[in-house]
C-alpha cells in the first residue's frame, strides 16, 4: 500500500508540473483539463488509499495493545512464581540445611539424585529470572512499535487532510475550466468546423497526389515491364545492361543483375572447359550448367569424344581379331605342312610313282571385317529462362504494429475516426488520423524510410509533408518549418520539420497513414499507440 501510494504521489507531482505549464498558456486548453481530470482521479485514489493505510495502522495498534496485555499477564504470573521460588530459597538459605538434605540420604544414589535436584533447582531459578527479563524486553519493544504506529497514523492523517483539501480545490478548478469551455462553446465549435473543413481539403489534396503517383507508377511499371521483356528475350549481357541503364531502380533490376552474373559465370565455366578440352571438363560444365548457353556445344564435344573412344575401341578389337586370324592361319598352314611332309614320306615309301599325285592345299585368308560407325544425332541447343521478381512494398507492411512514434515524446489527444470532444460532449470530431500532443519545440520524425512525395502549404502558414513508402504513405500535418523537399529520400527517425505551437500553448501534430487512397488507423501501425 505504501509503495502504491508513493507511486501515486509521484504521478500527482508530474501532473502538477504539466498543469502549471498548461495554465501559463490558456484555460481553453484541452490537455490542461485532461491532465486536471487525471490528477483529480489519481488524488482521489490516493486519499482512499491513505484512509485504508490509516485503518491498517489502527488495526496494527489494536493488535499490538492486545499483545502487550497478553505479555503483561504472562509477566505477572512469572513474577508471582519467581516470588515463591525466592521465598523458598530464603527459607532454605542455610548451607547446613542443603548439606543435611544430602547427608540424610539413605543411599549414595539417592544422595547423587539430591545433588542433581539442587543444581536443577538453582538453574530453574536463573531461567525464571531470565524469562521475566525477556518478557519485560518484549513488552517494551511492543510499546515502542505501538508509539511508532501512532506517529505513522498521525502522518497519514495529516497527508489525507492535505490531499483532500487540494482535491477539493482542483475539483473547483476543473469546474471553472469546463465552464470556460462551455462559455466559449460556439467559438470552439466554429474553430473545430474550420479545422475539419481544412482537414477535408488536405485529405482531398493528399488523395489527388496519391492517385497521380499511382497513375505515374503504373506508367513506369508498364514501361519497365516492356524494357524487361526485350532484355529477357535477348538474354545477353548488353541487353541486360541496356535495361539497367534505363531502369537502374526498376522492378526487375535485381533480376537483370542476377542474370548478368549467371551469364558471366556460365561463360567463365565454359572457357575453363574449352581450354582444358577434355571429356571430363565438358561433363563437369554440363553438371554445373545443364541448361547453360554452351550446353549444346558441350554435349556435341562430349559426343565427339565418345565417338573417338568408340572408334578406338573398334580399331583395337579389329587388330585383336586380325592377329587372332593370322595366328590361326599360321597354325593351320603349319599343320597342313606337317601332314604333307608325312604324306610325302609315306608316299615315297610306298611308291615313288605316286609322288606327283600329292594334293596341293590352298589356304584362303578371310577378309578383314569392316567396322561401320553411325553418327549419333546432336542435341538441340536450349536456353535458361530466368524468373521474374516484381517490386514489392512489403517492408512497410511487415512492420505493421512495430513502427516508431513520429515524435520523441508525446501522447494521443484525439483518436482516429469519429469521437466526441473530450470536454464538450455534444460536439463530434472527425479525425483522418491521430492528434499527438508534444512539448514546445518538438520535431516530427519519419516513422519509416521513404521518399518525400509532396510538401503542402496549409491555411495559417503551416505545412503538411507526404512521405511515400511504396504503396503506403504517411502524412505529418501542422509543421511550422520543414527540413525536407519533394523527392528527398528520408530515413527512419529523420527529422522532417518543427511542429507548430498554437497561441493556446498546445503543440499538436496530426499524423496519418494511407494504403493507396484508403485511410488507415495509425494506432494499428505505431507500436504502443
Amino acid at each position: 500500500m505504501q509503495k502504491q501510494n508513493a507511486q501515486l504521489k509521484k504521478e500527482i507531482l508530474q501532473l502538477g508540473q504539466a498543469l502549471k505549464k498548461n495554465q501559463e498558456n490558456s484555460r481553453l486548453n484541452v490537455e490542461y483539463v485532461q491532465n486536471l481530470t487525471k490528477k483529480i482521479d489519481t488524488q482521489t485514489k490516493l486519499v482512499s488509499n491513505l484512509g485504508k493505510e490509516k485503518r491498517f495502522i489502527e488495526d496494527e495498534i489494536y493488535l499490538t495493545q492486545l499483545e502487550i496485555n497478553k505479555l503483561s499477564r504472562e509477566l505477572q504470573v512469572l513474577k508471582e512464581d519467581y516470588k515463591k521460588v525466592l521465598v523458598r530459597a530464603y527459607q532454605n538459605r542455610s548451607v547446613d540445611n542443603k548439606l543435611l538434605f544430602i547427608l540424610s540420604s539413605k543411599s549414595l544414589s539417592e544422595a547423587y539424585r539430591r545433588v542433581e535436584y539442587l543444581e536443577k533447582y538453582a538453574d530453574y531459578q536463573i531461567a525464571k529470572a531470565e524469562e521475566i527479563v525477556g518478557k519485560t524486553t518484549d513488552i517494551r519493544a511492543k510499546q515502542a512499535a505501538k508509539e511508532k504506529a501512532k506517529q505513522d497514523k498521525e502522518k497519514v492523517l495529516t497527508q489525507q487532510q492535505l490531499f483532500s483539501q487540494s482535491l477539493e480545490k482542483e475539483r473547483l478548478e476543473k469546474e471553472k475550466a469546463v465552464a470556460e469551455f462551455k462559455k466559449n462553446e460556439s467559438v470552439i465549435a466554429a474553430d473545430i468546423n474550420a479545422k475539419q473543413n481544412q482537414q477535408r481539403q488536405i485529405d482531398a489534396q493528399i488523395k489527388a497526389i496519391i492517385e497521380e503517383e499511382i497513375r505515374q507508377a503504373k506508367i513506369r511499371a508498364e514501361k519497365d515491364k516492356k524494357a524487361w521483356d526485350i532484355a529477357r528475350n535477348a538474354n545477353t549481357i548488353p541487353a541486360y545492361n541496356e535495361y539497367l541503364k534505363e531502369n537502374p531502380k526498376g522492378d526487375y533490376a535485381s533480376s537483370a543483375r542476377r542474370n548478368i552474373a549467371a551469364i558471366e559465370a556460365d561463360a567463365k565455366a565454359w572457357n575453363v572447359a574449352r581450354s582444358t578440352h577434355s571429356k571430363a571438363a565438358y561433363q563437369s560444365y554440363l553438371k554445373s550448367y545443364p541448361k547453360g548457353s554452351f550446353a549444346s556445344t558441350a554435349k556435341t564435344e562430349v559426343a565427339k569424344f565418345e565417338q573417338l573412344e568408340r572408334e578406338a575401341e573398334a580399331e583395337r578389337q579389329r587388330l585383336i581379331a586380325q592377329r587372332k586370324a593370322e595366328e590361326e592361319a599360321r597354325l593351320k598352314a603349319q599343320k597342313e605342312e606337317d601332314q604333307r611332309k608325312i604324306a610325302e614320306a609315306r608316299a615315297d615309301a610306298e611308291a615313288k610313282a605316286k609322288a606327283e599325285a600329292a594334293a596341293k592345299v590352298i589356304t584362303k585368308v578371310p577378309e578383314k571385317e569392316k567396322v561401320v560407325v553411325k553418327d549419333e544425332p546432336k542435341p538441340a541447343e536450349s536456353f535458361n529462362d530466368t524468373p521474374e521478381v516484381g517490386g514489392l512494398s512489403g517492408d512497410f507492411l511487415a512492420n505493421k504494429g512495430r513502427l516508431p512514434w513520429p515524435v520523441a515524446k508525446g501522447k494521443v489527444v484525439s483518436h482516429y475516426g469519429t469521437s466526441s470532444h473530450p470536454i464538450l460532449k455534444n460536439i463530434d470530431i472527425q479525425n483522418s488520423g491521430v492528434d499527438i500532443s508534444t512539448g514546445k519545440g518538438s520535431s516530427a520524425r519519419a516513422v519509416f524510410e521513404g521518399t518525400v512525395s509532396f510538401v503542402m502549404p496549409i491555411q495559417g502558414g503551416n505545412k503538411s509533408v507526404l512521405v511515400s513508402h511504396g504503396t503506403y504513405y504517411t502524412v505529418y500535418t501542422n509543421l511550422s518549418t520543414v527540413n525536407v523537399s519533394k523527392g528527398d529520400r528520408v530515413g527512419r527517425g529523420q527529422l522532417i520539420g518543427l511542429i507548430d505551437t498554437a497561441p493556446t500553448g498546445e503543440t499538436i501534430m496530426n499524423f496519418q497513414v494511407w494504403s493507396g487512397t484508403t485511410k488507415q488507423n495509425p494506432a494499428l501501425w505505431i507500436a504502443g499507440m
